[in-house]
């Protein structure tokens, strides 16, 4: 375990404001999605957290990471940020500021921080280093393009909303960053984002942009209500976290949902030649559809089942590849992964066949 992982099992993480509802969260889940495809876009290694330690954390590597960059995403429908509408009172304790939490985080992480990023719909106006004024034109804003009067007012207001002032200063760390993502039509312009990542990934035959924005959204979403503390590494990435492996697995998914569909002839034939009527065949086409639905939105007991039967899976290769139907895969899940899953017999199939591509 890294130095990192050891202050996020040590620290403990802010206080939620209540019950999370999509309605409530939505711009800040929709966010979240979209600086993950432009991370996994990047070809880097990372790992992002919900609605933990901040809005949002990303790790620079998945596994063993040593910097961290933190995120508070807040949106308004009209106006601008100043520094003085950021350094605002907007509690009663200390730190009582947006940027003023923000910088809290340098007091438990210390030099493992590597952004302090404030985003908003909103555009910003600070003074720049030229002595002009940031525009709407301007969509990413660091310290250092900061005038020297501007940063001195921002490190005087994080150390003012401070319980007590870090040992490391990170004032050069802050990022004002204005997103795309509006008030409205968000599922829209996130969808849209997609199609064209689907489309640059070569995957557009194959992935369904809605049904991956829909898994998409529920993990994350999923993800930030989770509120409990954690003891393990293990634990902390499973209930809290999304990395470059799971997302592309998402994509992978995504493909093989739009083959088992489009496939579902040769499934048929395959549960005819089994011995099951039309009406049986019927009813469980219908258990597998709804199995793909649950397992897309991130609902617990199909995410539990899917990892289930991937790990059987795993564990007998042979026997897999030995097999020459889904009906024959299905009848060896229904052994090696037992469950009441409420659409197991269509999960069994789902993940029969895609044990086959």
């Amino acid at each position: 375990m890294t130095g990192l992982l050891h202050v996020v099992a040590a620290a403990k993480p802010r206080e939620k404001a209540g019950p999370h509802t999509m309605k409530r969260y939505g711009f800040q889940v929709h966010f979240s999605i979209l600086k993950m495809l432009e991370l996994h876009k990047s070809g880097n290694d990372y790992r992002a957290a919900f609605d933990h330690f901040d809005d949002l954390m990303v790790f620079d590597k998945a596994d063993q990471p040593e910097k961290v960059d933190f995120y508070q995403i807040k949106s308004q429908a009209k106006g601008e940020w100043t520094l003085s509408a950021m350094t605002s009172k907007d509690g009663k304790t200390k730190p009582a500021t947006f940027l003023g939490r923000l910088h809290h985080h340098m007091a438990d992480f210390g030099n493992m921080v590597g952004r302090l990023g404030f985003v908003s719909n909103m555009g910003f106006r600070l003074k720049l280093a030229s002595g002009k004024k940031t525009t709407d034109d301007h969509k990413l804003i660091k310290s250092s393009d900061l005038h020297v009067d501007e940063i001195a007012a921002l490190k005087t207001a994080v150390a003012n909303d401070a319980v007590s002032p870090p040992a490391l200063d990170g004032s050069n760390l802050f990022v004002f960053e204005r997103t795309a993502l509006g008030l409205a039509e968000q599922e829209t312009f996130v969808r849209g984002r997609l199609v064209e990542v689907i489309s640059e990934r070569g995957d557009c035959d194959h992935v369904g942009a809605i049904a991956l924005y829909d898994a998409l959204r529920g993990n994350v979403f999923t993800k930030s209500a989770v509120t409990q503390e954690f003891t393990t590494t293990d634990e902390f990435y499973e209930r809290k976290t999304l990395c470059r492996s799971d997302i592309e697995a998402l994509f992978l998914k995504g493909a093989a949902r739009k083959r088992f569909h489009d496939n579902w002839g040769i499934v048929e034939r395959d549960l005819l030649a089994a011995g099951m009527n039309s009406r049986q065949i019927l009813a469980l086409h219908n258990d597998c559809i709804s199995y793909i639905n649950a397992r897309s939105s991130g609902e617990p007991g199909a995410i539990a089942f899917s990892a289930g039967a991937q790990n059987a899976v795993s564990a007998h290769p042979d026997e897999v590849v030995a097999c020459g139907s889904v009906p024959e895969i299905a009848a060896r899940l229904h052994v090696w992964v037992p469950s009441e899953y409420e659409h197991r017999a269509g999960a069994m199939h789902v993940e029969a066949f895609e044990a086959m591509i």
